[in-house]
């Protein structure tokens, strides 16, 4: 064996497992970092000393503090670093930018706001099987958005970043040719639907959201195709009420929010005001079957769902319940290999 040849020992488990522990640490300082912009500005103007960022770009904060924490984010691969002190823009710090196709800027602030909160109630959520927004922020999870238009504008920018690569599997996996008309229940800002709508002509769409969000999506969305925003409405309502009809139905994101009840009776309404054959199409995470320790992001997940709101993340027989007990069966599921292992479970009518 050559002498120059070292042979890398294995961590030790306590220390594989205090680095496991130190994410809560790497989520909050990548996170804190994205906020203050530094991922833009240096993708903006290239490579500097964070003394330089704070001087000529703007960025708040002082300057040993902020080489701290850009020295530790370098550390993972977020930026590059300098023997002079100089930290560069990479293919991760691209990701954190608003204007990446692939950006994940707003969901990543997220994490270290409101969001990291009510993380913080976890331990509580597990002993007790009760959400934990309410003793974290003073009240529930949806309440406090309605409450906080800046926290609603900020989840809605949040969810689109989450939700591009799983858009993008709707717009590639479902054929919509035959469809007529597509309600996106829960749609947010209606970025799905104006891509549907971009890519099938005779296809009508519309966004169905909470009253609150719907001023804040038309803000947001300016549609100056007129062939595009004749065929789009925006309808605030109740989706456990009811839903437009329609002859498809999709829910990006929106089942895992909310205990089976809830999702039966919103899977009902779907059936009720269903025109012809038509479809349901739902976009979360399938976990892997008991016994299968596959899916980390997925089963994380499925803790926030656990620790913000009364929903979860379901294995493919807990989906087959679903969609049987609302009338619907399975046609196909297809996975979409994104940030948190989502599919795309379609349902017909039985």
């Amino acid at each position: 064996m050559d002498s120059a040849t070292t042979i890398k020992e294995p961590s030790p488990p306590e220390a594989v497992v205090i680095q496991m522990v130190m994410g809560a640490w790497v989520s909050k300082v990548i996170s804190d970092v994205t906020r203050l912009n530094v991922p833009d500005v240096l993708k903006q103007h290239g490579s500097m000393s964070a003394a330089e960022m704070i001087a000529r770009h703007g960025v708040e904060a002082r300057p040993e503090c902020l080489e701290r924490a850009l020295r530790a984010c370098a550390s993972l691969g977020i930026f590059t670093e300098s023997a002079t002190g100089e930290f560069g823009p990479t293919k991760l710090s691209d990701a954190l930018t608003m204007d990446s196709p692939v950006s994940v800027k707003k969901l990543v602030e997220s994490l270290a706001g409101s969001w990291w909160k009510v993380w913080t109630g976890l331990c509580d959520a597990i002993r007790t099987g009760e959400p934990q927004a309410r003793n974290q922020l003073g009240m529930e999870w949806w309440d406090y958005l309605k409450a906080n238009p800046k926290e609603m504008e900020d989840f809605g920018e949040a969810m689109k970043s989450n939700s591009l690569s799983s858009m993008k599997g709707v717009l590639e996996k479902c054929d919509f040719t035959n469809s007529k008309k597509v309600v996106d229940v829960g749609g947010g800002f209606g970025h799905l639907i104006i891509a549907l709508l971009e890519k099938y002509s005779g296809l009508r769409g519309t966004v169905l959201d909470v009253p609150e969000l719907i001023p804040i999506a038309k803000k947001n969305i300016q549609v100056n195709d007129p062939g595009i925003s004749s065929r789009l409405e925006y309808i605030g309502g109740d989706m456990f009420k009811s839903v437009p009809p329609a002859d498809v139905y999709v829910m990006k994101h929106i089942i895992h929010d909310w205990d089976d009840g809830r999702c039966i009776r919103l899977l009902r309404n779907c059936h009720q005001s269903m025109t012809g054959d038509g479809r349901v199409i739902c976009v979360d995470a399938v976990l892997a079957p008991m016994g299968d320790t596959a899916g980390t992001p997925a089963k994380l997940l499925d803790c926030n769902m656990m620790v913000f709101i009364s929903g979860k993340e379901r294995t493919k027989v807990q989906w087959d319940e679903l969609y049987q007990a609302a009338g619907f069966q399975i046609h196909t599921i297809t996975s979409l290999r994104d940030n948190f292992g989502t599919s795309i479970i379609e349902g017909v009518k039985k």
